[in-house]
Formats: structure tokens, sequence, C-alpha cells
């Protein structure tokens, strides 16, 4: 395949693959006999949201979430909803948001204080990646998968202006 940027791979498919089964492991033994509203913050958890869900042996129920805050590299520090929640799945239920990445924190608390405004019974964040030392005044607990180095990074549902989504590894993007 033919690159516009060096990357370099930080986490195999392989790696990512066990990593969401042991987080599926950690959800399926939480929720026991319990449904649960999926809220996926597209367009970067799209890999993720599925292959864990696919993974999940109690009922869900899914929904989408579009949130933006970056242009490129460079984050705008502005919030956007383009699509807000459109089902009634939050309301007194077990509800998780599943992410690509925390890295401002910024994105992820605009979505938490939306959704907690609707009354879950429980309100949880999974994260495939942690972005270390960019957000240490984040206030809500998360479970993150994979811990990456403060770079930018490409592949597994992660983008530079909506390339690179579609490889199955994780990439650091090295110039």
């Amino acid at each position: 395949m033919n690159f516009k940027h060096n990357l370099k791979v930080l986490i195999s498919k392989e790696d990512i693959e066990k990593g969401i089964v042991s987080l599926a492991d950690q959800i399926n033994q939480k929720y026991k006999d319990e449904q649960v509203s999926l809220i996926a913050i597209m367009n970067g958890s799209v890999f993720f949201f599925a292959d864990l869900a696919r993974k999940l042996n109690m009922p869900i129920k899914m929904d989408t979430i579009v949130v933006s805050s970056y242009s490129g590299t460079e984050s705008t520090r502005e919030i956007k909803f383009h699509k807000e929640i459109t089902k009634p799945i939050v309301t007194n239920q077990n509800v998780i948001i599943i992410e690509d990445i925390i890295d401002t924190g910024q994105t992820l608390t605009a979505v938490y204080e939306y959704l907690q405004s609707l009354n879950p019974k429980s309100l949880e964040i999974v994260t495939l990646a942690d972005k270390v030392g960019c957000h240490n005044d984040f206030k809500y607990e998360y479970k993150s998968i994979f811990q990456v180095p403060n770079k930018f990074v490409v592949g597994y549902g992660f983008e530079i202006d909506d390339l690179y989504r579609q490889l199955d590894q994780i990439y650091s993007v090295e110039d």
C-alpha cells in the first residue's frame, strides 16, 4: 500500500484481538444476565466497536454519536456534536461509551456529560488506546486496552483527514 506518511507499527492486529477479547471478558463478567447499551463515538471507534460488540454475551442495544474536535493532526479545542443519540437506550440502562482513543479528554468529557444528563443506570467508558500524558485533568474513570506515546496514531479506526482508518494495525506517524 502506498502511504502519504511514514508509518511505524505500534500495535499488531494480534495484540489488538487479544486486548479486545480480554476487555470483552471483563464486560461479560460485570454485566452477566443484564442488558447493556453500547454508544460508539464515530467514526474512529467503528472497528473497535464492531469487534468488541461481537464478543459480548449479553443482550445489547447500540447507537452512535458523531463528535469532532480535530482538523488534520491538530485539535481545534472546539467540540462539535454532528449526531446525538437517536434511540431511547440510555435512561435507566447500563451504558458503555466506546471510544477509539483518549487524547486531551475534551471529547470524552463532552460525551460523558451529555449521556449522564440522560440519566443512565450506570455509565462506563472504554477506549482502545490511551495517549500517555495528554489528559492529566480528565476526571472520569475509564478502561483502556493500550497506552500509546504522545504521537499521532493511525489505523484500526484512527485517521488523519479520514485516511488510514481501514488498516488492521495501529501505527505511529513518523513524519
